[in-house]
């Protein structure tokens, strides 16, 4: 019982560590840390997510891909945001059909995340599918209208069409 009481104190405290040095940008020990507390704490989405922003951080996308898939299952029908990562991880990894079925997924739980939305425009603006890709930045436009990167995005977006257009009537 004392072993079992220790142990949450022991987690607790890795857990801890892990935030302090993912805000002080020290990611690589942040990832060690929180990988200690999940040791300790196996199946803990909160870690899982914890140690894929760490390797986020560090560009280790490939490595980040277990904890977002175990933490994506475990969150199924709850929380959107371990898919979203997962999307997010595979899509740095360019494996886009992989991608678009975990935001895919994510969009099931919440439809109207703005993330979820960002990412799936992005997605869909690697693939070259403009038109979807537009109405994803609107949707997070519409959702969260502070979300400078979507608005960023779509203002350069709609650049590229116009210019699109603009060159279809020259040549016409």
């Amino acid at each position: 019982m004392f072993s079992f009481i220790k142990s949450l104190f022991t987690t607790d405290d890795c857990k801890k560590k892990g935030l302090s040095y993912l805000e002080s940008r020290q990611y690589e020990e942040a990832a060690e840390q929180f990988k200690a507390a999940l040791e300790k704490s196996p199946g803990d989405n909160g870690l899982l997510l914890n140690i894929s922003q760490a390797l986020f951080e560090q560009k280790k996308f490939e490595d980040a891909l277990p904890y977002l898939k175990t933490a994506a299952a475990k969150a199924s029908s709850i929380n959107p945001v371990p898919a979203i990562m997962l999307g997010y991880a595979l899509y740095k990894l360019d494996k886009l059909e992989d991608a678009g079925e975990a935001l895919n997924a994510a969009l099931k739980i919440d439809s109207k995340h703005p993330a979820a939305h960002y990412y799936m425009g992005l997605l869909n603006l690697k693939l070259g599918n403009i038109d979807t890709a537009t109405d994803s930045f609107e949707e997070v436009i519409s959702e969260k209208p502070t979300f400078i990167q979507a608005r960023l995005l779509a203002i350069g977006e709609m650049f590229i069409i116009n210019s699109e257009r603009k060159n279809e009537k020259t040549n016409n």
